[in-house]
């Protein structure tokens, strides 16, 4: 594609429960890519965008730990940033000034000299995007368009609908609640390399100190992985942590997109890692996984028609978390069909559920459609329970 080669440090951080101790693995990341002082010019106003998608606590790996971030803030300090913002906009259905009261953001915020920012209550102006394919245009918050720098601070967790949710995603954050939900509708995996060719950070710093495995990003099972990662290059960075989780390109549509329409370097080959040796730092993370027998039981059939891996993940992920809160048996007597050429057989059940846009015109639709790419695991009960098939 044409795009330069890429560097992406890695560094070990077993100290992280301070601020003085992950300024330590921090500077030590962005020092091999040139200093802090190679991103900031004295003066400029940085944005901080972590990952707060609800109010729970880093240790559990669902969020960004706040330990990270100020020492972010400090080194931004330290070479001349004039304003430091953090600004984030959380999950859908949570109040954004709530999460940071309860994860204790502004209190650390005014020891450490920074603003803090609900993006829900910024303000929003559409801007256009001439290389979007899903997303011609879209509002984007005050905060960020008015920002010298974007320091991008995710987690390294997997995820519900995408598999992982890394550097790329987390900037999805930004945008405005009512766009959220337009995502799934377009196509999650485009939108999101869409929103990249308008909001790619000048900085990725990927919070590895607490990650999350599992059924994430919020449910999983914490992994005290220990590490801090940084790149000027979102979609390198995401590439490496693949290889640390254990994941191919070939399973992460968006990120594998990412480097074919030219965001950023996904070629292994071409990015130099700096300072841990990657495959020193590999540590596979779990995936979700149940007993195929446990659906047989209640009669539930899943057709899978050559789905792309968001359907495989989201899908994978509701079934999970049916199982996980033991509501399996809502679904009991159903076929689940989905994919990219979805059909059924004459036998089977009444109670067909058609997941995603792809089934919509399905040859001999009958059932509940939900809609979607893919449907959020979120949303589909909503969608069933208005047909009717709650569990009687």
């Amino acid at each position: 594609m044409g795009f330069k080669d890429a560097s992406v440090s890695i560094v070990k951080c077993s100290q992280y429960h301070s601020v003085d101790d992950a300024k330590i693995a921090v500077r030590k990341a962005v020092d091999f890519l040139g200093g802090m002082e190679s991103i900031i010019t004295p003066g400029d106003h940085v944005l901080l965008k972590p990952n707060f998608v609800c109010p729970v606590d880093y240790k559990t790996g669902a969020t960004t730990n706040p330990h990270v971030i100020f020492a972010i803030a400090e080194l931004c300090r330290e070479v001349g940033a004039k304003r430091i913002t953090i600004a984030e906009g959380p999950g859908i259905g949570q109040d954004m000034d709530d999460v940071y009261d309860q994860l204790g953001i502004r209190d650390m915020a005014a020891k450490y000299n920074c603003h803090v920012v609900n993006i829900l209550k910024d303000e929003f102006t559409y801007v256009v995007n001439p290389l979007g394919k899903h997303i011609k245009r879209i509002r984007l918050p005050k905060t960020f368009i008015e920002s010298n720098v974007v320091i991008n601070i995710p987690v390294m967790k997997t995820h519900d609908a995408l598999a992982v949710t890394l550097g790329l995603k987390n900037m999805k954050g930004i945008i405005h609640n009512s766009d959220k939900k337009r995502f799934h509708k377009w196509g999650l995996a485009q939108t999101v390399v869409d929103l990249g060719h308008l909001a790619m950070p000048e900085l990725t710093i990927m919070d590895g100190t607490v990650a999350l495995e599992g059924m994430g990003p919020v449910v999983g099972s914490p992994v005290n992985l220990g590490l801090v990662l940084a790149s000027t290059d979102t979609v390198a960075m995401d590439r490496v942590c693949l290889e640390i989780m254990g994941f191919g390109l070939e399973e992460v549509d968006y990120i594998r997109m990412a480097g074919e329409q030219g965001l950023g370097c996904t070629d292994l080959s071409r990015i130099r890692v700096l300072g841990e040796a990657l495959e020193s730092v590999k540590r596979p993370f779990q995936r979700l996984s149940f007993d195929s027998k446990l659906l047989e039981e209640r009669g539930i059939t899943v057709v899978e028609c050559d789905a792309c891996s968001g359907c495989n993940n989201a899908i994978n992920s509701y079934i999970y978390s049916l199982h996980v809160k033991g509501e399996l048996d809502k679904l009991s007597g159903c076929t689940l069909v989905y994919g990219q050429t979805p059909s059924i057989s004459e036998e089977a059940s009444d109670k067909v559920i058609r997941l995603g846009v792809c089934t919509r015109n399905m040859q001999g639709a009958k059932g509940v459609y939900v809609p979607g790419c893919p449907p959020h695991p979120m949303h589909i009960d909503d969608y069933l329970a208005g047909e009717g098939l709650k569990k009687e």
